[in-house]
């Protein structure tokens, strides 16, 4: 009898679950984020040590790699990239509202010193009196707004009404009247602040604001802006 010399027969590797599961679960983190990418991060180490003890038994090496790679990239972009977008975007957003309500600011407190200069015109006085500078906020010295809504009759004796500007609510934004309109609560910036405004009671044709002397003007109007501090530099200044 034929004798045939002994051979050992290799079974075939198989494929790893893990690694399988890995890859499906990165490819998911696309939409799901880091509900399916740390488990494709986990089940990716898991299949690597896995295949790595079988000693060539099993299969999956380069999808247990391209599972890891997914899940770290979809799950750092969900919970680092994302935010900080996210992050970004608010603060753009409330830059640009900021903006837009210094731009209300500015334009209702230009509203105020015209307002203030055509009374002059028209009377040839100032709409207060006094001898000397003085500033006047628009929630404690309503009498000035009154002067020039048309409210008062004493300094606007035929009540022409030389300021017009937008009503807010909740002392913020706008003009508020008191319950029955027939007189002013206050003139409040978008942040509740006061409006100031400088008048040249001395007729020397120039009004200080703080250090500042503002030459051949007779009314100077400003708001502390979004801090609600004077002199900081979001103040809101028709100069």
């Amino acid at each position: 009898m034929q004798s045939h010399p002994s051979s050992s027969i290799q079974a075939p590797a198989t494929s790893c679950g893990l690694a399988t599961a890995s890859l499906v679960c990165g490819i998911c983190g696309l939409f799901l984020g880091p509900f399916t990418g740390i488990p494709a991060i986990i089940t990716g180490h898991m299949a690597l040590g896995r295949i790595k003890m079988s000693g060539g038994a099993m299969q999956g090496h380069g999808m247990a790699i391209a599972g890891l790679i997914l899940g770290y990239i979809f799950t750092a972009i969900f919970v680092i990239i994302i935010p900080l977008l996210f992050a970004a975007g608010f603060a753009a957003g409330n830059s640009a509202i900021t903006k837009a309500q210094k731009i209300t600011t500015l334009a209702t407190a230009t509203a105020l010193e015209s307002a203030v200069n055509n009374y002059m015109t028209e009377y040839g006085t100032m709409p207060s009196e006094g001898s000397s500078d003085t500033t006047l906020t628009t929630s404690a010295d309503v009498g000035l707004l009154e002067v020039l809504l048309g409210l008062e009759d004493k300094l606007n004796t035929r009540s022409i009404k030389f300021l017009s500007v937008r009503e807010g609510k909740g002392k913020k934004n706008g003009l508020i009247y008191t319950s029955n309109g027939t007189g002013v609560v206050g003139l409040y910036d978008p942040w509740g602040g006061d409006y100031r405004v400088r008048l040249d009671l001395d007729s020397d044709e120039k009004v200080d604001v703080g250090s500042e002397t503002l030459d051949n003007r007779r009314v100077a109007v400003w708001s502390d802006g979004p801090d609600r501090k004077a002199g900081t530099k979001d103040d809101v200044k028709t100069w």
